[in-house]
């Protein structure tokens, strides 16, 4: 690729980036918007910085190189199993969402660690939700992305915050409660193992507060 042609496609990426922002601006609460946002910057520089990120950690590495994949979700199952536990957990809350496997996952074969990466964190989004404790209103979505950013170094997390935050201010709504929730959220983050390096599918009938010790997240998160 000669120097206009890198020019090109990097100014297409961020006319691709701005646009998905836009539209998840429009509609915060819409899956197919987040998911617009990180396929916007899945390809980019910010991208690859995010691959490389994950890719250091041992565990997460592992996941790669074995060519791992979770087993289908059967929310039915899933909602059978002990309350407490990790998948009852994650079923009540899809349900209560109306929400289906199939629409969090993306069913396209993976052929490389890159493709890996955007399929782990997309089909792991609702089991951090319910591991790290937030819930799903816009505060704590936000709260949510700061413990992204400081595990991933999301760029999707940066875009979701920006526009989250411009939001309120084009609402004339209070900063503080967003602000407190992203730093909660993000030195969360830093003081946890790396969630999605886990096989946590293979844990669903674990108990929450053992996969939170584990993951050396607290405990008692609001559930």
């Amino acid at each position: 690729m000669d120097v206009m042609q890198l020019k090109l496609h990097e100014r297409l990426q961020n006319l691709k980036m701005v646009a998905a922002l836009a539209s998840f601006l429009k509609t915060p609460g819409s899956l197919n918007s987040v998911f617009a946002v990180a396929d916007s910057v899945k390809d980019g520089p910010l991208g690859e910085q995010a691959r490389r990120h994950l890719l250091s950690d041992r565990h997460f590495k592992a996941l790669v190189d074995e060519g791992w994949r979770p087993e289908p979700i059967d929310l039915l199952r899933l909602q059978a199993l002990p309350e407490g536990s990790l998948g009852r957990c994650y079923a009540d809350q899809l349900i209560s969402q109306n929400i289906t496997p199939e629409a969090l996952i993306d069913p396209t074969e993976i052929t490389n660690a890159n493709e890996f990466v955007v399929h782990r964190v997309r089909e792991t989004h609702d089991i951090v939700h319910v591991l790290t404790g937030f819930g799903l209103d816009g505060d704590s979505e936000i709260g949510l992305q700061g413990f992204n950013l400081a595990q991933n170094r999301s760029p999707v997390a940066v875009m979701l915050i920006f526009g989250a935050m411009l939001s309120s201010l084009q609402n004339d709504e209070p900063l503080e409660p967003l602000l407190r929730a992203l730093a909660h959220g993000f030195q969360m983050g830093l003081d946890a193992e790396l969630v999605i390096g886990r096989k946590l599918e293979e844990g669903w009938e674990r108990p929450l507060k053992d996969w939170r010790k584990e993951l050396k997240l607290p405990i008692e998160a609001e559930d």
